[in-house]
């Protein structure tokens, strides 16, 4: 059967008006055939245009039309519309599944960066904590070394005046005590002199009483006083009295039972420094007892030289002398010694200064030693250089460098009277 162009043409029509809703508009003639019992071309082309409504979209099932029906240029639109919804689902699919990739990607990601940041906490308070033990620790550290420097100040503080080389009493306030005492001794020995030349008498020597410390004396001293020299006299009480002076001024506590502890001092200085040294005799004379010293026994020596010219029927008779007399300043020789032993213990600790007096018997050396009377001193006449007695005493500095090593340098030199002057 042939085609009809022009009733295709009304049928495309129709069915584009039934299309558009258009179901009320009056049909044209070419409709009223579709009433008879049998279809013309025309007619069969608007049933295929009305069998086509049944393909649009929303239709329950809706066929995949024919490569002819496609091809069409009324149905190229339709077929792009499926096409792109089957394109459309398609790439969406694939978008989904992309996105739950991603994000399964990102989920392991960010599980992965939360153990990391669990793991990373854990070492810090780890950290955390090593840390704050090592901060006790060194609080600890700081508290036991504060309480220690504290200690080592405290003993630093203590130990300070040894350590300075200032010392608190200078050589020349030194020298002035030395120069006042030895003073002194002269003055004692003048007036006891004086005296005797008053009240002697041809009375002999006491043979009763022993002076002790004859040893201290030359036996030159000793003829010239027995032969009744006013000279010898007062050489020979001013020798007594210089042994006194250095004897209570080097003392230990001034007993005989504390000797020990010079002992023990000569000792630590052949082996220590002058620092401990000095804090070691400072602390023990802090400690000693100390007895109070009286004249009684210097008053006691100096009347048996009295004695020993013959001119007292009794020793009480001598002592008496010597009380009256010269009592008042035997007592200042003794204070002056005190002060002495007291600076040379305490006050002076730079180092070791003592009162020089020389031994009967001592060969003259001009080193530490000036002549009383000032004579020239002979090297070859070794015996005539012999010292008889100290008539003042003189002041010598010891330092302690450490082992064996002790240099000696004398502040003033003593004052002697050489045997050949009193022969």
């Amino acid at each position: 059967m042939s085609e009809n162009p022009f009733a295709k043409i009304c049928a495309t029509d129709a069915c584009r008006a039934l299309l558009r809703g258009n179901l009320d508009e009056p049909m044209t003639e070419v409709h009223e055939p579709l009433l008879g019992p049998s279809l013309s071309p025309a007619q069969q082309v608007i049933q295929e245009g009305i069998e086509e409504l049944e393909w649009a979209p929303g239709a329950e099932e809706a066929p995949w039309p024919t490569r002819t029906e496609r091809e069409s240029p009324r149905n190229e639109q339709k077929h792009m519309v499926w096409v792109g919804e089957e394109t459309g689902e398609s790439e969406g699919e694939e978008v989904r599944e992309r996105i739950m990739s991603v994000r399964e990607t990102k989920e392991d990601q960010i599980m992965k960066l939360e153990q990391d940041i669990a793991k990373m906490r854990g070492e810090h308070q780890k950290a955390l904590e090593e840390q704050t033990r090592q901060t006790r620790a060194a609080e600890e550290r700081l508290k036991q070394t504060k309480d220690l420097l504290a200690i080592k100040s405290a003993e630093l503080s203590g130990a300070r005046p040894f350590l300075s080389a200032t010392d608190r009493l200078s050589e020349v306030e030194v020298l002035n005590i030395v120069r006042d005492l030895n003073e002194n001794i002269y003055q004692v020995a003048v007036n006891l002199t004086d005296e005797w030349e008053k009240l002697r008498s041809s009375q002999g020597t006491n043979q009763m009483d022993v002076d002790p410390h004859s040893r201290l004396r030359s036996p030159s001293l000793v003829q010239r006083v027995i032969s009744r020299d006013p000279a010898g006299l007062t050489f020979l009480l001013q020798s007594c009295l210089c042994s006194q002076a250095v004897e209570i001024s080097s003392s230990w506590g001034h007993n005989r039972e504390l000797a020990v502890l010079e002992s023990i001092y000569k000792r630590l200085s052949a082996s220590e420094g002058q620092a401990i040294c000095a804090r070691w005799r400072l602390l023990a004379h802090k400690y000693l007892p100390r007895p109070p010293l009286h004249s009684g026994p210097v008053v006691n020596r100096l009347a048996n030289v009295l004695d020993e010219t013959g001119s007292f029927s009794s020793a009480q008779q001598s002592i008496k002398l010597v009380q009256d007399v010269a009592l008042q300043e035997i007592e200042k020789i003794i204070q002056l010694s005190q002060g002495l032993e007291s600076a040379f213990m305490t006050e002076i600790t730079s180092s070791d200064v003592s009162l020089l007096s020389e031994a009967p018997g001592t060969v003259f050396l001009d080193a530490r030693m000036v002549n009383e009377f000032g004579s020239d001193i002979s090297s070859n006449l070794r015996s005539c250089n012999r010292i008889v007695g100290t008539t003042e005493v003189g002041v010598g500095k010891g330092t302690s460098g450490g082992g064996k090593t002790r240099h000696t340098k004398v502040l003033l030199k003593t004052k002697v009277v050489l045997e050949k002057d009193v022969l």
